[in-house]
């Protein structure tokens, strides 16, 4: 008021004894214009009715009001020695009476006509619009200037709805007294209150100093049943992260909420926007201190946010909750509500439809129902008999037996073998991992300076046979040689096609050759495409097939014929890239829903993609989830000609674990291209939410996962990766975090992962730029910036591990970076002391399936084929419910 930023057309009154000399233009704080303050016509009373409005046109939080009287240059005698305040609010919609934490209206105010009394509101006002009504005890004619401290409200809460806080015994109340939306019995609407007021509650919820701080609810009557809040916020917002302050007073049975759900929702009915946001709270019983509990929300986009917390014990205390977000830009529309009709409305509509009088002759449809519903139940019959005889069939078959059989299978005797005990333990030499070209330990310590002497000796090294691009900072990329695509980087399969994608597009097709520098093939890798009649080995890496050693995986003879060879696939990969087109789709029918990650090569958002047809077919199935890669929108020709191909490139791979593109949208800038996405989002997340079926603490409405179907899981992942090594594809970052997870456990492998900040600490900047994910890397690739399928197959170890773990760790989390680098330095310097991750589980095959998968030599690891056929006979019988 007193600096003029609130203007004179928003100040107003009831009334004015002068408008021209004391009018409400002239009830500013500390200033003496004219008559020096605004004098409404009656005098003031107890019960007031001239009030002094101020408009803040937007929402403010106020934490203070400051009031004089008029002086008048010391001629003035007025001033109000009481007032009462109202605001008014948006979400409220009408003028409501402010009371303090103690309950009282009546707000003191002067004692004299010159000095300022400040007045500190105790909760604050949210609100845009204020009205002063001078009060008196006894009859008198007033005068007022006022001022307001506070700021604008940028939180951007307009309400919070949830149950009335409890009473604990005759002496605490757990109220949000502040709260000034309507309570409807026991729940509270529309208002706000003491969780977003900026005050902490103390350690001991019993020491009020300053007033009571906290709510708190009860468990007795939410037996396994969650606390909900729901808040509504002024505009659709992009959330990032939300902090609860809550007690930890278990000694007396208060304890923070031991799982927390989030749901999101555009027009606050429906809450089915993108996967819930679930999270769990490890139990603390040790300090009792009170804390915030910060809660990762993804970028995750909404206007409404509902939050359930489970309870841990008896009772459970909150003072604050608030959220860290920006508005969101973009066109949202509101959930749209179910059209089908529900079992009891059908139900009753029957009913009612059975109430008609049919007549007779219709007793012929009964007769027909009647043969159908027989016809179906010998059709299920049949169905179940050839599955029952298929599988017998199959469990009898030679290459099906048990792996621990005496003549079939993976025989010990086939395979140098690691010790699984000394292995683990790590601390003795002889784990059965041959030296590779290196004859002197201490000569290689040397040589590497233990790790320490220079950050430089722990870069990739240049490429073998590619010496001309070891200027390139492109190839130099840990995960992505290609920027765009993240399944390739040493096929040879873009340089062979390089025509087929220049002729497939003039548009975007690339017009130098240079643009596919960092595609060349391996070095010793033989053309692939060459003769369609040549017979490669099945998984050739680096030009050399698997010896004999891997027989312990190896399929039978007759195997070869159920899979492509790599000269087929790649075949038929050309083939699908001279006939097949990308399709475009109309970017209006996408809706994102949130952010998922955000990398220098553009942003990938979650959405939800109206009639976008599958893949391969014409086929809609109305609305689904899906991926959209977006290029930087100040991509250069160049990127834009390299994003258009390397897309082209991975919408013509065709696998049922592969996540696949099922359309482009060129129209509009920037460009993108919609993949697909699943359900449950990425394997990462899932697992963590779920526990294992041997876990003997079972949380509420948490599914548990048996080991059968972890393996299931692991298992086709190795087939995913089976299909990219049959073209010698290589994905440089395989694990959980870039894996999806559709229905009945259904597996994807895609690169969303990698610049998705929730796993930031996942990767080490090396060099200090480029991040790489060291715990998930071969030492060769760390130490000799050497990427193959074996590369692939040790980080597919590390990801089952995961798997089997159900990511409750990272890998070596009891080890930084620095010290995984110097872990990797002991497997290249063949010194015997390389730490290896810990068993996963008991099963001695899948422990040796992973060490083996661990071996020094690349060519002495498994082929993917072989891991996959390993993982479908350990797993045989299995089938996901």
């Amino acid at each position: 008021m007193e600096n003029g930023a609130i203007k004179d057309e928003d100040i107003t009154a009831s009334s004015s004894f002068d408008s021209g000399n004391v009018g409400p233009q002239h009830g500013r704080i500390r200033t003496e214009n004219n008559g020096g303050a605004w004098c409404p016509q009656k005098q003031a009373t107890t019960e007031p009715e001239e009030w002094l409005q101020i408009d803040l046109k937007t929402v403010h939080v106020i934490t203070a009001t400051g009031t004089q009287g008029r002086f008048g240059n010391g001629q003035g005698v007025e001033y109000a020695e009481a007032y009462v305040l109202e605001y008014w609010r948006p979400r409220i919609g009408k003028w409501t009476r402010y009371h303090n934490s103690k309950g009282e209206e009546v707000l003191k105010g002067n004692m004299n006509t010159y000095l300022e009394f400040k007045q500190e509101l105790d909760p604050p006002i949210w609100a845009s619009k204020f009205r002063f009504y001078p009060y008196s005890y006894h009859k008198r004619t007033v005068c007022l200037r006022v001022e307001l401290y506070g700021c604008k409200w940028t939180d951007g809460i307009v309400s919070y709805t949830m149950p009335q806080g409890d009473k604990r015994g005759p002496n605490w109340e757990f109220y949000d007294s502040a709260y000034d939306g309507p309570w409807d019995g026991h729940e509270l609407k529309h208002g706000l209150g003491q969780l977003i007021d900026g005050k902490y509650g103390r350690d001991d919820f019993r020491d009020v100093y300053g007033g009571q701080a906290w709510v708190g609810w009860k468990n007795d009557t939410r037996t396994n049943k969650p606390l909900e809040i729901k808040f509504e916020f002024d505009k659709v917002r992009e959330f990032s992260a939300t902090h609860i302050f809550c007690n930890n007073l278990f000694t007396k049975d208060v304890q923070i909420f031991s799982s927390a759900k989030l749901l999101f929702s555009i027009g606050g009915k429906r809450f089915n926007r993108g996967e819930p946001i679930s999270f769990e709270y490890m139990e603390d019983r040790i300090f009792e201190n009170a804390r915030n509990i910060t809660i990762k929300l993804h970028h995750r986009i909404g206007k409404f946010v509902k939050i359930q917390l489970y309870f841990a014990a008896r009772w459970m205390l909150i003072s604050e909750i608030n959220f860290d977000s920006i508005v969101a830009h973009g066109n949202f529309t509101p959930e749209p509500e179910p059209t089908t009709i529900s079992p009891v409305k059908a139900q009753d509509k029957n009913q009612n439809e059975h109430k008609i009088e049919i007549p007779l002759h219709n007793n012929k449809f009964n007769d027909y129902l009647a043969v159908i519903v027989i016809g179906l139940i010998a059709i299920i019959l049949l169905l179940g008999v050839v599955i029952f005889l298929t599988i017998n069939r199959f469990r009898n078959r030679k290459f099906l037996r048990s792996p621990n059989s005496s003549n079939i299978g993976f025989p010990d005797n086939t395979l140098p073998h690691l010790q699984t005990d000394s292995v683990f333990n790590t601390t003795e030499k002889g784990s059965g991992i041959e030296a590779y070209g290196v004859t002197d330990i201490d000569e290689c310590r040397r040589s590497h300076g233990s790790l320490k002497s220079s950050l430089r000796s722990t870069l990739p090294l240049p490429h073998p046979g590619l010496d001309h691009l070891q200027e390139s900072n492109e190839y130099q990329e840990p995960y992505q040689a290609l920027k765009y695509a993240p399944y390739y980087s040493y096929s040879s399969v873009v340089m062979e096609m390089q025509d087929i994608l220049m002729n497939s597009n003039k548009k975007f097709a690339a017009t130098q050759s240079d643009a596919y520098d960092y595609a060349i093939p391996e070095a010793g890798t033989l053309p692939l495409l060459a003769s369609e009649k040549a017979t490669l080995p099945l998984t050739r890496s680096r030009g050399s097939s698997i010896t004999s050693k891997s027989a312990r995986y190896s399929s039978p003879r007759n195997s070869h014929s159920s899979t492509p060879t790599q000269q087929e696939a790649l075949t038929a990969l050309r083939k699908r890239l001279e006939d097949s087109t990308l399709p475009e789709f109309p970017r209006h029918r996408l809706r994102m829903l949130s952010k998922l990650s955000e990398g220098a090569f553009g942003t990938v958002y979650i959405a939800e993609a109206d009639g976008i047809a599958e893949y391969s077919s014409a086929l809609t199935l109305g609305t689904r989830l899906v991926a959209i890669k977006f290029l930087g929108e100040n991509a250069s020709d160049k990127e834009r000609k390299d994003f258009y191909r390397d897309v082209r490139i991975l919408a013509a791979l065709e696998d049922h674990n592969i996540a696949r593109v099922l359309g482009i949208c060129t129209k509009d800038e920037p460009l993108c291209v919609v993949m697909e996405y699943l359900d449950h989002g990425d394997l990462c997340q899932f697992l963590k939410s779920h526990v294992s079926e041997n876990t003997s603490t079972i949380l509420y409405g948490v599914k548990t996962l048996s080991f059968n179907c972890l393996l299931y899981m692991g298992a086709q992942i190795a087939s995913g990766m089976r299909y990219l090594e049959s073209l010698n594809f290589v994905h440089r970052d395989l694990a959980t975090r870039n894996c999806l997870v559709g229905k009945a456990y259904h597996i994807k492998i895609c690169d969303f992962g990698t610049y998705n900040e929730l796993y930031a600490s996942d990767y080490y900047k090396v060099d200090g730029i480029t991040p790489l994910p060291i715990r998930w890397m071969a030492w060769e690739s760390v130490y000799q910036g050497k990427y193959t399928t074996k590369s692939d197959v040790w980080a597919f170890a590390v990801t089952l591990w995961e798997i089997l773990t159900l990511c409750r760790r990272i890998p070596y989390d009891g080890l930084g970076d620095p010290n995984i680098m110097e872990n990797l330095a002991h497997m290249h310097c063949d010194d015997g002391q390389f730490m290896f991750l810990p068993r996963p589980v008991s099963n001695k095959d899948i422990n040796d399936l992973m060490l083996e998968c661990w071996r020094r030599k690349d060519l002495e690891r498994p082929s993917f084929t072989e891991i996959h056929l390993f993982l479908q006979r350990k797993n045989l019988g299995y089938a996901p419910t």
